[in-house]
């Protein structure tokens, strides 16, 4: 990667997940020879995040240099009651960061046309004569015809009405004995006793003795970690009967949980991008695979010359309305959305579910899988109903 100039065609303005998809998507298109700056405060060297998400194959953005992990069935528990599905031909596959980052930097430096700058964007601003300038805290001021930018402002995320955050913390742990099913994703263990919040454990085996848990809460404010990890600690001498454990990765995080938008770019030619432009699903919080075909279709817009619209991350409607049905429930009344979420699984197919989660159903399998439910919670919703 080159030393930065001063004009691009585009500047990528945070180099996460978000960022780094785009990149790759754009790399291989026909917009693969355009100029481009990378902007972030991060070298991204660090495992610091876990994606997942399902498919009945790898997606080609996936890490192709490290051990492909997945598991072919799921499971929901609410206290005694346990569910488990099996994906038939889908997977539930894991990404460990670290390598995602390694494989798409090593793709970038094969392009001398990508630049990156470490540094902290300060403010995008419309050019006067158009396109965008990039206002950087150490570096100046650089301009290109479109910003694709995925870090959120202080002030888009206090002028947002957000109602719900998935706040999360997680340890991937070795334990001396053997307690996990190395073949099945438990998505969400519900916590019996908290009757004020939805909250769950969340656990991905990597073997029968080693696996990632999270312990995840629904709130609407702060959550302190040390007694988030205090619940994990209980999990582990309770639930799985280990006193003693080796800790080898932590993880913690926060994820709106709303179908509002974070206001409004002050621009058409900065294109919001990851969880700042709604690729994270309102009710349950995945994103990965939601960025991909978001960038996707950024690509074959730009690829088209397709008017600025076409660049932005849309849903159906219908998805807006059921993911506010449920983030009602879990606002007013947290106790029942575990068994919401069981027995949804528990009437229909992990694929069928999955797919319907992914917002790749249509109207009559979304009937044909809504109608098998016990309905008077969302009845109760639906007459109390309010956008989340």
């Amino acid at each position: 990667m080159q030393t930065p100039i001063s004009t691009y065609d585009y500047i990528v303005t945070g180099f996460g997940c978000a960022g780094m998809s785009l990149l790759y998507h754009i790399l291989n298109s026909e917009l693969k020879e355009k100029n481009i700056l990378v902007i972030d405060s991060s070298d991204k060297t660090e495992n610091d995040r876990t994606w997942c998400y399902w498919s009945e194959k790898p997606l080609n953005i996936h890490p192709k240099n490290s051990p492909l992990i997945f598991w072919e069935n799921i499971a929901l528990s609410n206290g005694n009651q346990l569910v488990r599905k099996p994906l038939g031909n889908m997977k539930y596959f894991h990404i460990k960061s670290s390598d995602f980052y390694q494989e798409i930097l090593e793709k970038i430096k094969q392009y001398p046309n990508i630049h990156f700058l470490k540094d902290t964007v300060i403010a995008l601003e419309d050019h006067q004569d158009g396109g965008i300038n990039a206002i950087t805290k150490q570096s100046g001021t650089f301009f290109a015809e479109k910003a694709f930018n995925s870090i959120p402002e202080t002030k888009d995320i206090n002028s947002s009405p957000i109602i719900l955050k998935q706040i999360f913390v997680g340890w991937k742990i070795k334990i001396q004995n053997d307690k996990f099913d190395k073949n099945t994703a438990v998505m969400m263990d519900f916590e019996e006793q908290n009757t004020s919040k939805t909250a769950f454990f969340y656990i991905l085996p990597f073997s029968e003795s080693e696996a990632l848990l999270e312990y995840t809460v629904f709130s609407t404010d702060p959550v302190d970690m040390v007694v988030m990890e205090k619940q994990l600690e209980n999990y582990i001498l309770e639930n799985l009967g280990e006193s003693e454990y080796e800790i080898t990765f932590r993880e913690h995080g926060s994820i709106p949980m709303t179908t509002f938008e974070f206001g409004k770019p002050q621009s058409k030619n900065i294109i919001r991008l990851g969880t700042l432009a709604g690729c994270s699903k309102p009710s349950t919080g995945y994103t990965f695979h939601n960025i991909q075909k978001h960038c996707e279709s950024i690509v074959h817009a730009l690829e088209n010359n397709l008017e600025t619209n076409k660049l932005i991350w849309k849903r159906n409607g219908r998805f807006n309305f059921y993911d506010n049905i449920l983030l009602n429930i879990a606002k007013k009344w947290p106790n029942a959305l575990p068994t919401v979420f069981v027995n949804l699984f528990q009437v229909n197919s992990g694929p069928a579910v999955l797919s319907f989660l992914s917002e790749e159903t249509n109207l009559f399998q979304e009937l044909n899988l809504l109608i098998k439910l016990k309905f008077p919670i969302f009845i109760k919703s639906l007459i109390h109903y309010e956008k989340h």
